[in-house]
């Protein structure tokens, strides 16, 4: 009988023990589907749960390690994945009810390189309607109702890539994978204390994943620890020719831990346009003390002063507009869950004024913050900031809209790699604190070794919430 306790245990060491045959894959496996069925339901992070898939996944990957066969790292590691991924046979509902019954017939590229890797496929996680596609106000504007973080089950567990931080942070799932558009992996691996990875914007398919904005959407690993994520990410990344904005990762995902002396950190100030909870500059500055310690040289730096968030709203608006056309001209958005949608026209009110001329203007002064952002880094090796300064708003309240962070709309118009790493823990709610930190374009492997030497020097990220 494998304990709970192994099941808090990261991507890596797990694998060395199944590699180690001190586990088998289909006995970690009903560990965690015994998890799931007791925890899941505290939490409401699991859409749908794929117990035989998962049990024959784990018997193959045992018969092919007694045979001499290893795949990986990933080799008999039991994940799940955000309820965006197509799973052949298995339905893929985009957490929506005009979504609900909705059963590809392929795999996402993602699920089948996961596949290809050796992982077993636990089942499909909870989500933000649309991934917030049409707008949210409330946490409860899903599929299956609010998502909770498990460090306090009455606070929501962020969005939209929900159920993907609550039920790594929980236990349930060795690694997940999610998506981010704008914040979607950060904001809740900030609230789950989690570790998260936003590659580098086509570093891994977005092929058979529902479209947001075809511009911004990226897939992401969420782990106990950024090692965990490079090694899932690792296995994922790579051209496909289903996903004509895939690239080839090179060397993006190389380790670059011996050349982190001396590496400059521009660290951005705690924001000052929103309340931010008072725990946040005092975690924040001992976690950049970590970092000096270690030998960056960090340095206090300002993002170039530019329209990052008007952009960033009049192309995803555009974009998004596109994405669910059909939706909204039919009508059936009065079918989801949030009252935003309930209107007559649904959420063609949101969306529809997006101009032609406008998101050509936007996109001309994106491509002029590509060319800031590019100088900026010539001056500095990764940017360092707050990640989502606020506590997990509770369930029943209305979402707060600074939940993304500091980077949130430069970091994704840009298409920025950037990982989540959790900082502390405010005392008494034990709830958890993050820092980002974020690097230039297939700089992923520079963002996660710096990421790495963090956790190497602290502990935040090894506690784990009792549910």
């Amino acid at each position: 009988m494998v304990a709970d306790e192994v099941l808090g245990l990261g991507v890596a060491e797990l694998g060395r023990r199944l590699r180690r045959r001190e586990l088998t894959s289909l006995a970690l496996t009903e560990a965690h589907l015994s998890r799931i069925e007791r925890v899941a339901p505290k939490l409401n992070c699991f859409i749908t749960v794929t117990g035989e898939l998962a049990r024959e996944q784990a018997r193959r990957a045992d018969a092919e390690a007694a045979s001499g066969r290893w795949r990986g790292p990933l080799h008999g590691i039991p994940y799940a994945v955000k309820d965006v991924f197509d799973t052949k046979g298995v339905r893929t509902t985009f957490g929506a009810r005009p979504y609900a019954r909705r059963v590809p017939e392929a795999d996402a590229t993602a699920v089948a390189r996961a596949r290809a890797a050796g992982a077993v496929l636990l089942g499909k996680l909870s989500m933000v309607e649309l991934a917030g596609a049409l707008g949210v106000t409330w946490a409860s504007a899903s599929l299956n109702g609010a998502c909770r973080t498990p460090w306090d089950i009455t606070r929501w567990a962020g969005g939209s890539s929900s159920g993907a931080a609550s039920a790594v942070a929980a236990g349930l799932a060795a690694f997940t994978l999610g998506t981010e558009t704008v914040g979607s992996l950060l904001c809740p691996a900030a609230f789950c204390g989690v570790t998260a990875l936003r590659p580098t914007y086509g570093l891994l398919s977005r092929h058979g994943v529902m479209p947001f904005a075809f511009t911004f959407d990226k897939v992401g690993p969420m782990a106990r620890s950024a090692a965990d994520c490079a090694l899932v990410a690792g296995a994922l990344a790579g051209l496909d020719p289903l996903d004509p904005s895939s690239i080839a990762p090179g060397r993006a995902l190389t380790p670059a831990h011996a050349a982190l002396a001396g590496l400059r950190a521009a660290v951005l100030d705690v924001p000052t346009e929103f309340p931010v909870h008072p725990s946040v500059p005092v975690f924040y500055d001992e976690a950049i003390g970590v970092l000096r310690a270690a030998g960056l040289r960090v340095e206090r730096a300002a993002l170039p002063e530019l329209p990052w968030q008007s952009a960033a709203t009049v192309i995803l608006g555009a974009e998004a507009y596109v994405a669910f056309e059909g939706l909204i001209q039919s009508g059936r958005t009065r079918e989801l869950s949030d009252p935003l949608h309930q209107s007559p026209h649904g959420a063609a009110v949101y969306r529809s004024d997006a101009l032609a001329t406008d998101y050509v203007k936007a996109q001309a002064v994106r491509r002029v913050m590509q060319a800031e952002m590019a100088r900026f880094f010539e001056r500095f090796d990764v940017i360092v900031a707050p990640n989502s300064p606020i506590l997990p708003p509770l369930v029943d309240d209305p979402l707060p809209q600074a939940g993304g962070g500091v980077m949130r709309f430069a970091g994704n118009l840009l298409g920025l790699p950037a990982a989540a790493v959790p900082m502390g823990f405010v005392e008494p709610e034990r709830l958890p604190l993050s820092l980002e930190i974020a690097g230039p374009p297939l700089g992923d492997g520079r963002v996660l070794a710096v990421a790495e030497l963090f956790q190497e020097r602290t502990r935040w990220h090894l506690r784990r919430p009792v549910v």
